[in-house]
C-alpha cells in the first residue's frame, strides 16, 4: 500500500514487516489517514532463501520507523526472520526506530523453522532475543490496557505520527508555511502565562492544513504539560466523559476510551493539561468543552479546530487563527517537493506545474496528494490527469482523491467511496473534441480565458520579488 507522505516528502516514512494474517490492512489504513507513506515488504511470506533485494534495502534506508507485527497464530517464515536481522542492523546503527506489535500473547516460536535450517538458527535466535529486548522497552507493544484492538492500533499509529513529527520539527524551514503558522499560534497560546486556562481556535477550509498544524503544535509543546490528549473525534465526548465521571472502577474506564479517561483524570486531579479537539462542529459542543476545561489547572491550554469561525466565536473562543490557503510561491514550492523532490519545477514541466497548483486550489493537502500522484509520470500522463481535474473544476480535495489510481487496497476504495458519497457521481459532459483541445492547451501551454500562462508567470515573478498575491486573485 502507498499513500502521500504528508509529513516530509520522503518516498517512505514507515517500513512494514508483518508476520500475521489479520489486522495489518486495518493498521495500514490508519497510517494512510495520518498521511504516512508506507512500504510493505513481501519477504515475510517467503519460504526460500534469497538475498535482500535493492528495493527493500532502499525502503529501509529511506524509512525512519519500522513496524514489526507478529501473531502467535502465524508461523515465522524464512523471509521474515532474514528481514528481521537486517531491520535490527539498521536499528543498532541508529538509523531506524523499531515498533514491535504483538497481536496476541507476548510469545512466539521459531524453533520449528530453526530445525529445518540449522545453519541459520543461531543468527535467527540472536535476532529474536534482540527483538524481545526492544519489545520490553516499547510501552504499546502489547495491549496491556485491554482496550479494543482498533483503539490500540490507533494509539500506536498516533505514537508513530508523533515520532515522525519529532524527526522533522527541528527544521520547520523545510515545511512550507509551517514556521509562520507556528509562530502565530504559539503567540496566541501564550505558554509563559500560567495564571489561566486559555482556549484558542484554529479554523479554515477543508484541506488547508488545520489538523496538520495542530499536530505539529501538539508535538512541539505537549512535553510542557502533565497530561495531553489530541482528540480526533469529539462526537459524543460529553456523554462519554459524564459517564466516566461517576465510574469508580478504573479498569472499566481504561478499557473503554483512553482519551476520555485522561481528560476525566486531568479534571479530578487538577492537572496542567493540553487538550486539542479536532472537528468541532457545533456551538454547544465548543461551549461544553471550554466550560469543562475551566476545571483544569492554571496554565492548561485548549485548542479547538473547526471549519467555521463563527462557531468558535459564538462558543466563547476569544483567540482565533485562520489557516488560509498558501501563497503562490509557497504552493508551488510544496507541490514541487512532492512532484519533483526539489523546491521548484524543471523548466519543461513549469507550465504543467503552475496549472496543477491552481487546480489543487493552493491547499496543502491537495498539493501534496496531486504532487505525489504525478511524481515520476511523463508529460502526457500529467496532461491527462490535469484534464480530468479541470473537467471537475479542480480546487476540491475530494476530486483530487478521486484521481488516485486504484491500487487494490482497502484504503483507496474507502476514500473513493467517501468521495462518491460527498460529491455524488459525476457524469462527464465533455465531448471528445473538447477534451483533445483542452489537453493540447495543457501540453502546449496555450492561453485560456480563465487561466493565462502569461499571467501565471507574472504572478510568479512578482512573488519572487516579495510581492504577495491576494487570495482573491488566487
Amino acid at each position: 500500500m502507498s499513500s502521500s507522505s504528508l509529513l516530509s516528502g520522503r518516498e517512505v516514512d514507515v517500513f512494514l514487516s508483518f508476520c500475521c494474517e489479520t489486522s495489518h490492512e486495518y493498521f495500514q489504513e490508519i497510517l494512510f489517514q495520518y498521511g504516512i507513506k508506507t512500504f510493505q515488504s513481501n519477504r515475510s511470506w517467503e519460504t526460500r532463501y534469497r538475498p535482500i533485494d535493492q528495493q527493500t534495502l532502499k525502503a529501509l534506508e529511506e524509512s525512519k520507523v519500522a513496524v514489526v507485527m507478529i501473531s502467535e497464530t502465524k508461523p515465522c517464515f524464512f523471509g521474515f526472520l532474514e528481514e528481521l536481522i537486517v531491520i535490527l542492523e539498521f536499528h543498532e546503527k541508529g538509523l531506524l526506530k523499531v515498533i514491535p506489535i504483538f497481536l496476541n500473547a507476548h510469545s512466539f516460536s521459531a524453533e520449528e523453522i530453526c530445525q529445518h535450517y540449522p545453519d541459520k538458527a543461531p543468527s535467527w535466535r540472536t535476532a529474536l532475543a534482540k527483538f524481545t529486548n526492544i519489545v520490553a522497552e516499547y510501552p504499546f507493544s502489547q495491549n496491556l490496557a485491554g482496550i479494543g484492538q482498533s483503539d490500540w492500533l490507533k494509539q500506536i499509529a498516533h505514537d508513530i505520527f508523533l515520532l515522525l513529527l519529532g524527526f522533522t520539527s527541528n527544521n520547520l524551514n523545510d515545511l512550507v508555511a509551517m514556521d509562520r503558522h507556528m509562530k502565530v499560534v504559539c503567540g496566541l497560546l501564550a505558554s509563559e502565562d500560567n495564571k489561566e486556562v486559555r482556549t484558542i481556535g484554529i479554523w479554515g477550509s477543508a484541506g488547508a492544513g488545520k489538523t496538520t498544524l495542530a499536530r505539529y503544535i501538539y508535538a512541539e509543546i505537549s512535553v510542557n504539560f502533565q497530561t495531553h490528549v489530541f482528540l480526533e473525534n469529539v462526537e459524543n465526548m460529553k456523554d462519554k466523559i459524564l459517564k466516566f465521571e461517576g465510574e469508580e472502577d478504573a479498569t472499566v474506564i481504561i478499557s473503554s476510551d483512553h482519551d476520555e479517561h485522561e481528560i476525566t483524570e486531568a479534571r479530578r486531579k487538577h492537572r496542567k493539561f493540553l487538550l486539542i479537539a479536532d472537528d468541532v462542529n457545533s456551538i454547544e459542543q465548543g461551549k461544553w468543552i471550554i466550560e469543562y476545561a475551566s476545571w483544569f489547572a492554571p496554565g492548561s491550554r485548549v485548542i479547538l479546530i473547526s471549519q467555521n469561525k463563527d462557531l468558535l466565536v459564538d462558543a466563547g473562543v476569544k483567540h482565533v487563527y485562520e489557516v488560509r490557503s498558501l501563497r503562490y510561491d509557497e504552493a508551488l514550492q510544496l507541490f514541487s517537493q512532492f512532484a519533483f523532490k526539489q523546491p521548484y519545477p524543471p523548466s519543461d514541466f513549469e507550465q504543467l506545474a503552475v496549472r496543477a497548483v491552481h487546480l489543487a486550489g493552493f491547499l496543502p493537502l491537495g498539493l501534496r496528494l496531486l504532487g505525489s500522484f504525478l511524481t515520476g509520470k511523463g508529460r502526457e500522463e500529467w496532461a491527462a490527469t490535469l484534464l480530468k481535474l479541470k473537467a471537475k473544476k479542480g480546487g476540491n480535495i475530494m476530486q483530487v482523491w478521486k484521481l488516485m489510481e486504484p491500487s487494490g487496497d482497502k484504503g483507496q476504495e474507502e476514500w473513493e467511496a467517501v468521495a462518491d458519497i460527498r460529491e455524488g457521481k459525476e457524469s462527464s459532459e465533455d465531448k471528445g473534441k473538447q477534451e483533445r483541445e483542452v489537453s493540447a492547451d495543457i501540453m502546449e501551454g496555450k492561453e485560456s480565458s480563465q487561466d493565462k500562462v502569461q499571467e501565471e508567470r507574472e504572478v510568479a515573478a512578482n512573488t519572487m520579488e516579495g510581492k504577495e498575491l491576494s487570495q482573491d486573485k488566487q
